[in-house]
């Protein structure tokens, strides 16, 4: 009999136990979860939408939920920060994305901070001596090669690693119809464009 009733105390301290700890468990989520919402309430409206907002550190039951409610609020966020970028900017914008992830370690200034037209080939202004021979050159590709239009075309000089001999050359990278990009290269005198 003593035995017996020993065994239901412990089994009914055991149960309290469990019911404490599940009740303060709750209370810790719903808790963190409050403080989440409180920080968080006018996000919208505020500079940055929320970008110096400090998370609050989530209970050890909620860590990989406190991680995945982080990466939903980033999300978010780069959503509202792309939706207040003209459209007329998007492709600029993704063309620095791009640059910056290739490019990440290996130079210090890529020009972010100035505006990136892509095709200076054709342009008058930076290329001046060739923009008009490279534009009928740039039309019987596309009529050839069926592309739609240039990402990308420069002049570029190469520097060998063998006797460092200087090569100039114009670089032009495409978009076709089958959505590939494809890169050509034409050797020739610094400011021509040869087929």
């Amino acid at each position: 009999v003593w035995r017996g009733t020993l065994a239901r105390l412990r089994y009914k301290k055991t149960r309290a136990a469990l019911k404490i700890i599940q009740c303060y468990r709750r209370y810790k989520v719903k808790s963190y979860i409050r403080e989440v919402a409180r920080r968080f309430h006018n996000v919208r409206s505020m500079k940055g939408y929320g970008k110096h907002v400090k998370w609050p550190s989530p209970p050890k039951v909620l860590w990989r939920f406190g991680e995945a409610l982080q990466s939903i609020y980033h999300r978010w966020r780069a959503h509202e920060l792309i939706k207040s970028i003209p459209p007329k900017d998007l492709p600029q914008i993704r063309a620095k994305v791009a640059a910056m992830e290739l490019l990440k370690g290996h130079r210090a200034d890529i020009g972010l901070h100035r505006a990136w037209h892509g095709d200076y080939m054709a342009s008058n202004p930076d290329n001046p001596q060739s923009a008009g021979v490279f534009i009928p050159v740039t039309n019987e590709l596309k009529r050839k090669d069926k592309f739609m239009n240039v990402l990308f075309s420069s002049h570029v000089r190469k520097v060998s690693s063998y006797g460092g001999v200087e090569v100039s050359s114009s670089r032009m990278c495409t978009k076709g119809a089958s959505k590939q990009k494809m890169c050509m290269a034409r050797a020739g005198k610094k400011g021509s464009f040869t087929d």
